[in-house]
């Protein structure tokens, strides 16, 4: 026979159980229409170009539209970028920033390299770091980046385990890290991603045309520190722990693109 502390203790596990259920249904079926919304949009440029693009711009619906959706109809960076010209502000997706020209690599490295000594590869990748990781904790702060809806589906713990082992999880944060990659990172300056792979291990990230190393001299060495703590803070931020980055392949050191891994 059961005890009455016994049946409701069952009670509560089959009630979790099916909450638990329920919610893996709800985050399939978002998952499922996410991914059919963003494999037309790839595989239907022209329309996106003809048509959803003047959407995407329209005074009234852009307003209304969150930063990744208005990509995917087609809108760039500088569309999207919101510019207050009596408060001296440039944003995007409320998140406010500073544009420097792209000697400020260089600068970065000359100063840094004058004040901490050894110690300049370091600060570099911090610099790099902080700035990947608040930008990105910002954005999702503000809540105009992507659909409230989307947002669990792109940023929780264990984010980098379920990507390895959920295939369909793994195509819709491709998606949405390309795109991401789009705006801040190709249409920002940094170069052309052209791989952002969180299903290897570790994580692979191919930068072509860095900026980084276009500024700096010819080296043995990889030199982007800036950009891998750049990368590093990012995935971080998405990810919910602490990771890193190293580059194992430079274009300053000879090789035809730079490449970074990142891994906890």
């Amino acid at each position: 026979m059961f005890t009455g502390i016994e049946l409701r203790v069952a009670g509560r596990q089959s009630v979790s159980l099916a909450t638990h259920y329920r919610r893996s249904m709800f985050t399939g079926i978002k998952l499922r229409v996410a991914l059919a919304a963003l494999d037309f949009a790839e595989r239907h440029p022209r329309f996106v170009r003809y048509f959803l693009r003047p959407l995407a711009n329209a005074p009234l619906l852009s307003g209304l539209l969150p930063v990744l959706p208005r990509a995917y109809m087609g809108a760039t960076a500088f569309e999207i970028h919101d510019v207050d010209v009596e408060k001296g502000r440039i944003s995007i997706g409320g998140v406010d920033e500073v544009l420097f020209g792209s000697e400020i690599v260089e600068i970065l490295h000359h100063v840094l390299g004058e004040a901490a000594g050894e110690e300049k590869e370091r600060y570099l990748y911090e610099i790099g770091y902080q700035a990947g990781f608040k930008e990105a904790t910002y954005a999702l702060e503000k809540g105009r980046w992507a659909p409230k809806i989307l947002v669990p589906l792109v940023t929780s713990a264990g984010l980098i385990d379920r990507v390895r082992c959920d295939n369909r999880m793994a195509r819709f944060l491709d998606h949405v890290e390309n795109m991401v990659a789009r705006l801040i990172l190709n249409e920002g300056g940094w170069g052309r991603i052209a791989e952002f792979d969180y299903r290897s291990r570790p994580i692979r990230v191919t930068l072509l045309y860095s900026q980084e190393a276009a500024w700096l001299p010819p080296s043995d060495q990889p030199v982007c520190h800036i950009f891998a703590g750049l990368v590093a803070g990012h995935v971080s931020a998405v990810s919910g722990e602490r990771l890193e980055a190293r580059e194992v392949a430079c274009v300053a050191a000879g090789a035809e693109a730079c490449v970074f891994e990142i891994d906890r």
